[in-house]
């Protein structure tokens, strides 16, 4: 036999369907539903609570149920909360950035959901499509790592205003009501760049990609804020932020970078250390350095995001770096991601500490 839930939610849904019910048009009340279909309000709330997990639905306080969809985004059997099906969009991952990002998202997942992991390459137009394929087949949570922090998706703005489970990873979206899971990146561009200070350094430069996400805003935003509360002027022509070939999907290749980081450091002969947002940057940076005669770190110092790991290379070069807890980001952003499915409107955003790790690339200035 039928529950009762279950057939009030399938007269409800087919009602959708056939559009007696257009989207944008409100239900009728609770109560008024109980009494059409003989049944008790507790039984209509379970109705709803699956309309709702399927997509076609909100509940809003003071203002009813309204219909935002005549079609289900999310597959009817998954509504068992029982492992249930994540799905993952990172832009690209090596060993330095990602990788253990997804292995905490793995660990966690293990236990508590099945995770279904896409890769973009930066293309804005794919990650698109890559979303609406995971919600079309059947996720009941999103996280993603988005191309820009600049441009949104449309598919992410209709999962938000559908209360659908999403989580950005390594990113904010300004003004959007919607979960993150981040490093504190203001206080780690700010922790670099006081390293350097401290080391006797003033003029410290910074270099970035051109990409345009707030990982490397929030770097930028904490190097400045550095420099005010000790008291140095920033020379914003100390800043390069035209590095292409570490954003995915460019066609830019690391020689060309080489090439325009050595006339950076051509035309400032004066500053003795760098911020560097990114490893790759940083490797890069070494390289142009060599071909200008100056020593790292005793012509000049970098401190740098991320590392990959050696596990043991006596050789491997070791960079002064900011070190992330890119594992604890990939466990975080999947309990956000089964907290909102839960309870859909629990949006938290989750910043996490970051660590100095000093290395072989950094000294006081001589």
């Amino acid at each position: 036999m039928t529950a009762l839930y279950r057939a009030v939610y399938d007269d409800l849904r087919s009602a959708i369907e056939r559009g007696d019910h257009p989207v944008g048009e409100r239900l009728p009340s609770d109560a008024e539903l109980s009494e059409r279909h003989g049944v008790s309000a507790i039984t209509v709330k379970k109705a709803l609570d699956l309309l709702r997990g399927d997509g076609f639905i909100s509940r809003r306080p003071r203002v009813g149920t309204i219909v935002i969809s005549d079609v289900a985004t999310v597959a009817p059997a998954s509504h068992s909360l029982t492992h249930p099906l994540v799905g993952l969009i990172v832009t690209n991952f090596d060993d330095t950035f990602g990788t253990r990002i997804i292995g905490g998202l793995l660990d966690r997942a293990n236990a508590s959901a099945n995770l279904l992991v896409k890769r973009s390459l930066g293309d804005a137009s794919a990650e698109d499509r890559l979303i609406r394929s995971l919600v079309d087949g059947g996720v009941r949570a999103l996280i993603l790592q988005p191309s820009s922090s600049v441009y949104i998706p449309p598919a992410v703005l209709e999962l938000v205003t559908k209360d659908f489970p999403v989580v950005i990873l390594d990113r904010v979206f300004d003004g959007v009501p919607v979960a993150t899971v981040c490093s504190d990146n203001v206080v780690a561009g700010q922790q670099a760049t006081e390293h350097l200070f401290s080391l006797g350094h003033e003029a410290v430069g910074l270099v970035s990609s051109d990409s345009t996400v707030s990982t490397l805003r929030d770097r930028r935003d904490g190097y400045v804020k550095a420099h005010a509360m000790h008291h140095i002027p920033h020379d914003d022509a100390l800043v390069f932020d035209l590095v292409h070939s570490t954003t995915p999907g460019s066609t830019a290749s690391p020689d060309e970078d080489i090439d325009l980081l050595e006339a950076y450091l051509r035309a400032r002969p004066g500053m003795t250390a760098v911020v560097a947002t990114e490893y790759n940057i940083a490797a890069m940076l070494r390289a142009a350095a060599l071909r200008v005669g100056r020593d790292i770190p005793g012509d000049l110092s970098i401190v740098c995001f991320d590392h990959p790991d050696a596990f043991y290379d006596p050789l491997h070069y070791r960079f002064t770096h900011i070190r992330q807890d890119q594992e604890g980001m990939g466990e975080a952003a999947v309990d956000l991601a089964l907290d909102l499915i839960r309870q859909p409107r629990a949006v938290r955003k989750v910043a996490l500490p970051t660590a100095l790790v000093v290395g072989e690339s950094t000294d006081s200035k001589r």
